[in-house]
């Protein structure tokens, strides 16, 4: 029920239905926002474009100069002095005017205050070739929140350790912990591979990630006291979790000896260059007066987003990146983090990394959303360039709406090729019958399957219809059966796989998405909602007695809970939840009790009132656990 906000780490929600929506589900923690449309969202569309004129440039002379040789000398020391506006565009190495096309961009967006600040560099295997700032920002000196880039970071950490040969990727992760144990769910265990790789099934937070202030503790200690719950079969679906990221910190820890923040910056980031980058929260003084302006919290899932960064260090890390991090691991290992995409097109998590096709072009990168800020960091290594584009600013489309300005630019906007044919493909003979046990309702599964949270994903949903040609619609395209599970595009622009359960019914839609009945779906729940709240208005008015206070009991849960929601901000309860709201959800968990009290009156009075009572108060019980609106 809860309208889609800005919280960030999660929902983002949203994995997997086009190019711009995988770009979504590979970058972002679950976020309510959709674009962080959420995620998204979903987030159905990544990229934001943003028309504008080209910003111009005023200067004003503050003191007369007497000469000509004294203004020139003048001149060139005021570009000298802040590399941070000007590096590298007095030797372009692309066809592209990159300082046009961001000032392009980012000038209106900043003119509109919708960005705050903003940084783009450009480099290649040896160095950066352009760097260009927005705002009251400093390249080497401003801390930027690198958001889940951390990701790609706790995976190389991971590697050494497997080149160590202490760990080892295909192990039960069981094995390593030494505080705790992972609960045995399922009879497969989790494995780091699958923690990397977001397929582990382990469950997400998002009510009280985050935090302003205090000491963040232990990637043990947290991971003991707030492990989630196992939702799916290992390998089952990709479900993108922040805190298996934060499992395999604990596995660090317990493997290591030392705190995930310490093991990380003395065998990855130093070794790496990247001397003013930090898992430590909060931030030291020094860093803490540094910081980029924005919305800024510290995340507990350290592992999946807690890297604070410059844009120097983000451009460091571009380059190791191209030259396969051999500072820290063997090229071996690397290529084994970033296999290629084969298909057209499209981004896939890998270990830590995600890879895809973009125009054509192989990719490497990592990505995230936290707060206000936006980081893109993409390789491309036929190329040997990398592009890291950091935003402070309202919208996680941001960072990705000048990515893709730059890959159309510098790679052309030709759609990409068909998989197979230019030719649309027509349904075959039989595929009516055969395709009706794919439609359905589909509705993604990242989101905190156990919190009040669910709700930010309510409206979410992807509806499959069948066509009376046997051809399935959805996403705004139709869809030709191409294998027994196998759908392609009709323009052969995209294949997609649906996925059976044990009993061979359809479950899932392609890596990401989970079908669902339609008393699921967000519209229905709203529906039963209203009839809920309708009912307990009437009856706290007509009611009598004993009945009328229970039913008052449950119109003040069902208005409370959200109007308490929306007035916190849903992006704050990552905060954790106030108190008011604790209490009302502590009313959800007695609902059960009300709906019993409710049959005893009913069947001691028989009021039309009681009688309605005694029905509508156990219905809401599903309603209330479905939606986790208790403690």
């Amino acid at each position: 029920m809860l309208p889609l906000g800005t919280p960030d780490r999660f929902l983002i929600c949203l994995l997997g239905r086009s190019r711009n929506h995988a770009r979504d589900a590979v970058d972002r923690p679950f976020s309510p926002e959709r674009s962080e449309g959420q995620g998204g969202g979903e987030v159905k569309q990544m990229g934001t474009t943003v028309g504008s004129e080209v910003s111009k440039l005023t200067m004003a002379c503050q003191k007369p100069v007497r000469t000509v040789a004294t203004y020139f000398v003048a001149l060139v020391f005021s570009i000298a002095a802040d590399p941070s506006r000007t590096a590298g565009q007095d030797r372009p190495t692309r066809s592209i005017d990159l300082a046009k096309l961001a000032d392009d961009y980012f000038g209106p967006l900043v003119a509109s205050k919708r960005v705050s600040a903003a940084a783009v560099i450009l480099t290649d295997k040896e160095k950066p070739i352009f760097s260009k700032t927005y705002g009251p920002v400093d390249l080497d000196r401003s801390i930027w929140r690198a958001a889940s880039v951390s990701k790609a970071l706790t995976a190389i950490a991971v590697m050494r350790l497997v080149e160590q040969r202490k760990v080892d990727l295909d192990t039960d992760v069981n094995r390593y912990l030494k505080t705790f144990q992972i609960p045995s769910t399922f009879h497969q265990p989790i494995t780091l591979r699958q923690l990397l790789e977001h397929r582990s099934g382990l469950d997400d937070r998002f009510i009280g990630d985050g935090f302003r202030n205090g000491a963040q503790p232990s990637m043990q200690l947290l991971m003991k006291g707030v492990l989630p719950a196992r939702v799916y079969a290992p390998n089952e679906v990709e479900f993108y979790s922040n805190y298996g990221y934060g499992l395999i910190g604990a596995v660090i820890e317990d493997v290591s000896g030392e705190r995930f923040e310490d093991y990380l910056s003395a065998n990855v980031l130093q070794p790496l260059g990247m001397n003013r980058s930090t898992f430590v929260q909060p931030l030291t003084d020094g860093m803490a007066s540094a910081t980029v302006p924005g919305r800024w919290w510290y995340q507990h899932a350290a592992p999946a987003g807690g890297l604070a960064s410059t844009a120097a260090d983000m451009a460091t890390f571009l380059i190791a990146t191209l030259q396969e991090d051999a500072g820290v691991i063997s090229k071996s290992s690397f290529q084994a983090m970033t296999p290629p995409q084969d298909a057209a097109s499209g981004l896939i998590h890998r270990l830590g990394y995600w890879t895809g096709k973009d125009h054509g072009q192989q990719l490497i990168g990592a990505s995230g959303d936290s707060g206000s800020f936006h980081t893109v960091m993409v390789t491309l290594p036929d190329h040997d360039i990398g592009l890291a584009v950091l935003v402070s600013g309202s919208g996680n489309g941001l960072a990705w709406g000048f990515y893709s300005r730059f890959l159309d630019a510098d790679f052309g906007t030709t759609p990409s090729q068909p998989l197979q044919s230019n030719r649309p493909l027509p349904p075959k003979a039989g595929d009516h019958e055969r395709c009706a046990r794919f439609s359905g309702l589909y509705r993604t599964v990242r989101y905190p399957h156990h919190e009040l949270s669910k709700t930010f994903i309510m409206l979410d949903l992807t509806r499959v219809t069948l066509e009376r040609d046997g051809a399935l619609r959805f996403q705004g395209a139709r869809w030709i059966q191409t294998g027994p599970l196998e759908f392609e595009k009709e323009d052969g622009s995209e294949t997609v796989s649906f996925k059976e359960g044990d009993s061979g019914r359809i479950k899932f839609l392609g890596n990401a998405e989970e079908r669902i009945s339609w008393y699921e779906s967000g519209y229905a729940n709203i529906v039963f909602y209203f009839l809920f709240t309708i009912f307990f208005v009437a009856a706290s008015l007509r009611g009598k007695g004993a009945l009328r206070w229970l039913c008052v009991l449950a119109l003040l849960h069902s208005l409370g809970w959200l109007a308490v929601a929306l007035i916190t901000g849903p992006e704050n309860l990552i905060f954790g939840l106030p108190l008011p709201l604790k209490a009302l959800l502590c009313l959800g968990t007695a609902v059960p009790l009300m709906a019993v009290s409710g049959i005893y009156l009913a069947w001691r009075t028989r009021t039309i009132f009681a009688l309605a009572s005694a029905v509508v108060l156990p219905c809401y019980i599903p309603f209330v656990f479905y939606w986790n609106l208790h403690i």
